[in-house]
């Protein structure tokens, strides 16, 4: 199929368009959607790791300061599809978005960016749904980039909780999913001397529990 897409919190969210493609949001995605709008009211947003630019969406109906971060240039390019389709245009024709959206100018920031390597930016909440799977034998580098947060899982995450330290405001927060499979206890404890965090919601699955943890820096 030339157009992939799913409905969720009244935002249409294409994942596939042409050769465009990024990880399909499901069960861990709505999970964090659905609690941004407690969270995100009148604050400096960063959807980082964006992937169809799902939560920088949902947050964008609660306040106009958002960003979007990918490391995949095609991801960048659906987030701003899927953001001008929803909040430009719901008429929009997806070839002339496909062909045209960079050179469109939207009322939002996208960073092409490993993490925060080029983001120069605090902000006062962030979310993040990471890719948090051991890695294994993926087929294709893409899912792998999607779904493997590193040899044990956590390493992304780690990184990501790190570098946060300084990319949030005093008194910053994060929305971040987290898997049993990998451990989180592990990365929440290492990093307890910088934030203050608790457990929002959950799903469970036959083997495994998908966690949305809500994280407070201390200072």
């Amino acid at each position: 199929m030339d157009f992939e897409y799913v409905k969720h919190n009244d935002l249409i969210i294409y994942y596939k368009i042409y050769d465009l493609e990024c990880y399909p949001p499901k069960e861990d995605s709505f999970l964090l959607n659905d609690h941004i709008k407690e969270f995100a009211r009148g604050k400096k947003v960063l959807d980082i790791g964006c992937g169809s630019g799902i939560q920088g969406l949902e947050a964008y109906k609660y306040t106009k300061d958002v960003s979007f971060s990918d490391i995949s240039e095609e991801c960048l390019k659906l987030s701003k599809i899927n953001f001008y389709i929803n909040y430009i245009d719901k008429n929009s024709d997806l070839d002339y978005l496909y062909k045209n959206i960079d050179k469109i100018n939207l009322p939002v920031k996208f960073y092409l960016s490993d993490l925060f390597n080029n983001i120069n930016e605090k902000f006062d909440l962030i979310l993040f749904n990471p890719p948090y799977l051991p890695e294994v034998s993926y087929e294709g580098i893409k899912v792998k980039r999607w779904v493997s947060g590193g040899k044990f899982g956590y390493e992304t995450i780690d990184r990501f909780l790190y570098q946060s330290i300084t990319k949030l405001n005093n008194f910053g927060e994060i929305l971040i999913i987290m898997s049993s499979i990998t451990n989180p206890q592990y990365i929440l404890n290492k990093y307890s001397k910088f934030y203050n965090y608790r457990i929002i919601d959950n799903i469970h699955f036959f083997f495994e529990d998908i966690y949305l943890i809500y994280l407070k820096k201390k200072f």
